[in-house]
């Protein structure tokens, strides 16, 4: 098979045995992708795999995983598939990472013949790719892989082998590799001990292109650092040892400006308040978005919308600042689950997701452009000119109370102006006969055939 080369985009592959893992030491090192274990057998799951993912996703690695293959049946290798697809809810499904879903199958401990290993392997994948709509890579080591026969050769071949100056031998079914496995006792700043270090073969953009995935990828803090990731942590003020809610954005210049990840209602626009969770967190700035979790935007100099606005996503909400309990100037954004009671603060994680992979899922693992930042705010008390005499008109009327005509209406008022409007005809039309009584029971009956 092909040798390594420059430019190549580096990786690791991590589980429970690298213990807890500094994921931005990690991305600092120039790692760009990594595949973290997510199960094994039947009922095994890494105790990790929750924790390993969200760091890595927060830090901005992509981010596939694998399971490791025991058995011996097509029957038994369906029910391993279940269970990894299983396992993948909990931190999204497949879909909510980047990288495909790996079948790890690389001994044969049972004895089973060659053809056995085959059928294994293909009811495996074929079940796996129904249950996730994705197809999987295939991970083996360098003897192992002549077990494969050609009608695996249409999937990605990760190989292990570790050696400096050998590559991986052509293959049955393979006679170049998609990533190699060359080392099993790397050293990579933030991991603690050996990790295992693999290469793609090509470039970072190859690798996004070679998935199909680069929509999935789109960064939603595009244009700010991330310095702290979602997790524990130590704090850089107190030095304790805490889990942080959230996750710290930096943008230049130091009150440069923030803007909306996502559409929706200011709920809390200036310093925090008691039992909200925003008392150390200075000027503050919570949206709930439509499916009723709230954005909170932190550490701002200054808000630059009022409770009770409707932003859009893209839309000026703020300035960066270090008001509150902070170690400098910087964003602090957090997604909580509800947005009362107390601004859906809780004293423990249990009340927040991580951001990185909210934003993701809630665009359908295909986040949208940005909309052009809004920087000019319309004033909602102050109408259109091209609607101003129609305005005039159903404010005249009585359809509308004459205030906020640039407001979003809801579906109350839209109901309160529905209702008297239909009161109105009623009465007109009973002006012409007086008996407005049956011509209501009349407009019911029509009412209730039209549902």
């Amino acid at each position: 098979m092909q040798t390594r080369k420059d430019g190549n985009v580096q990786g690791i592959d991590v589980s429970r045995y690298q213990g807890k893992i500094d994921w931005l030491q990690v991305k600092a090192n120039k790692r760009e992708f990594v595949f973290i274990k997510a199960t094994e057998g039947q009922t095994y799951t890494d105790p990790n795999l929750v924790a390993n993912v969200k760091g890595a996703l927060s830090a901005g690695l992509l981010v596939g995983t694998y399971h490791f293959l025991r058995a011996t049946s097509a029957a038994a290798a369906k029910a391993e598939a279940v269970h990894y697809a299983k396992s993948l809810e909990e931190i999204g499904g497949a879909k909510a990472l980047q990288l495909p879903p790996v079948m790890d199958y690389e001994n044969n401990p049972d004895g089973i013949s060659k053809a056995q290993i085959n059928i294994v392997a293909k009811a495996f994948l074929t079940e796996l790719e129904r249950l996730t709509g994705i197809k999987p890579i295939i991970y083996t080591g360098n003897s192992f892989a002549a077990n494969f026969d050609t009608s695996l050769s249409g999937y990605d071949l990760w190989i292990a082998r570790y050696s400096n100056t050998r590559v991986p031998d052509d293959q049955p079914a393979w006679k170049t590799w998609t990533i190699w496995q060359y080392s099993d006792s790397g050293k990579v700043p933030g991991i603690a001990g050996n990790v295992d270090l693999n290469e793609f073969n090509g470039s970072l953009s190859d690798l996004k292109k070679r998935y199909g995935r680069e929509k999935d990828m789109s960064n939603p803090f595009e244009g700010y650092r991330l310095t702290s990731p979602f997790g524990m942590r130590k704090h850089p003020v107190s030095g304790i040892n805490k889990f942080h809610r959230g996750v710290d954005l930096v943008v230049s210049p130091a009150d440069g400006p923030i803007y909306a990840f996502v559409a929706g209602e200011v709920i809390h626009a200036k310093l925090g308040v008691s039992g909200s969770g925003f008392g150390n967190y200075g000027v503050t700035v919570a949206i709930k978005d439509d499916k009723g979790h709230l954005h909170v935007y932190a550490h701002l100099s200054a808000a630059g919308v009022k409770v009770g606005q409707q932003v859009k996503r893209g839309q000026l909400i703020g300035k960066q600042g270090s008001t509150g309990i902070s170690s400098g100037a910087h964003l602090h954004y957090e997604v909580r689950k509800a947005y009362t009671p107390q601004f859906g603060y809780t004293a423990t994680e249990a009340g927040v997701v991580e951001p990185t992979q909210y934003l993701i899922n809630y665009y359908g693992q295909t986040p949208v452009k940005e909309d052009k930042p809004v920087t000019q705010e319309r004033d909602i008390n102050v109408v259109s000119p091209w609607a101003a005499e129609t305005w005039a008109e159903v404010t005249a009327n009585g359809y509308y109370d004459g205030t906020r005509p640039g407001a979003m209406i809801t579906r109350e008022e839209s109901g309160i102006v529905t209702n008297r409007l239909r009161k109105n005809i009623l009465k007109l039309i009973a002006g012409t006969n007086g008996d407005i009584k049956s011509i209501d029971e009349r407009l019911k009956m029509i009412e209730l055939d039209s549902k």
